[in-house]
Formats: structure tokens, sequence, C-alpha cells
């Protein structure tokens, strides 16, 4: 069995790499994206070595602040059962009439600074605190690599599961 470029598909491995904390197969042109960890000869691509998970290490980013989710219909709500007009609340937090109605349907999402008005205007909460953790893998004799891009993107997605 011929191992294939993880990165372009073509069917003739050289090296495993490792790129951003990843370890890959690469061919001869990827091979430059990354840095190689071991070069492959044929005996090495017909019986290939099953590379070894690497321990993770959660690490906590620190609390943040996150407007929640249906945020426009939750500003709605509010206005209609007070009464009030966008006109009303627009000018009573000094903006744009239009930029409540985009927030509203929410075509536009509202900064922080904007919500926290929006709660003391309406007496609503826009704004939940949410504790951000990412998984990183340990590196060399228990120190682990700051986060990268990628972890941030699979912690996303493992809260959208949630």
């Amino acid at each position: 069995m011929k191992l294939s470029c993880d990165i372009c598909g073509r069917p003739d491995a050289r090296a495993i790499i490792l790129v951003e904390g990843a370890k890959m197969v690469a061919c001869g042109g990827c091979m430059r994206s990354g840095k190689v960890l071991h070069h492959l000869d044929s005996s090495d691509a017909e019986n290939p070595e099953p590379l070894k998970p690497q321990p993770t290490r959660v690490i906590s980013m620190g609390e943040s602040e996150e407007i929640v989710e249906g945020y426009g219909k939750i500003i709605r709500n509010a206005r209609d059962k007070s009464g009030l007009g966008i006109g009303v609340i627009a000018e009573r937090i000094n903006e744009r009439e239009s930029f409540i109605d985009a927030i509203e349907n929410e075509r536009l999402a509202p900064t922080l600074e904007i919500a926290r008005k929006l709660q003391r205007e309406l007496g609503i909460k826009l704004i939940e605190k949410v504790e951000k953790e990412v998984t990183s893998e340990i590196q060399k004799k228990g120190k682990f690599s700051e986060p990268t891009l990628a972890d941030a993107l699979f912690f996303e997605k493992q809260k959208k599961k949630k």
C-alpha cells in the first residue's frame, strides 16, 4: 500500500512532517510546508508505522463576554413590551434608527458597548460571560505549545455542538 500526501493527495509520499502541531504525510512538493520529522524510504511507504497520538492538555483562556444567541428577538420583544418605538430607543442610546433595526433583524451584531446600552435601556440580558478553554498538544517533557488557531476553531465547533 502506497501512502498518499495528506496535503495534496499525490500518491508519492516522501516524508512525515509537522505542520502547526499536526503530523502529516507529505510528497516532495508539500514537505516544504512544515518541519520534516522523518524521510520515508520505499520500505516505510509500504509498511507505515502508525503515528502515536499526542497527549493533550486543556488550557483556560480566561473569561470573555459574548452576545447571547437570538439577541434580535430579545430586543424586539422587550421593546414591544415597553411600548417604545425603534426611534425612541435609538435616540435614548444615541444610535441611528436603521442601526437598531438591523440589530433587531440580526443583520448586524451589536458591539458589547451597544449591547450594554440596550440592556440598561430595556432591562434585558444580552451579554453572557463565557469560560474559554482550548486543547493543546503536550510537547517535550511536560511543556505545551501555545494554542493555535486550529485549537480555537476546534473549541468553537465543540461549543456549537452543545
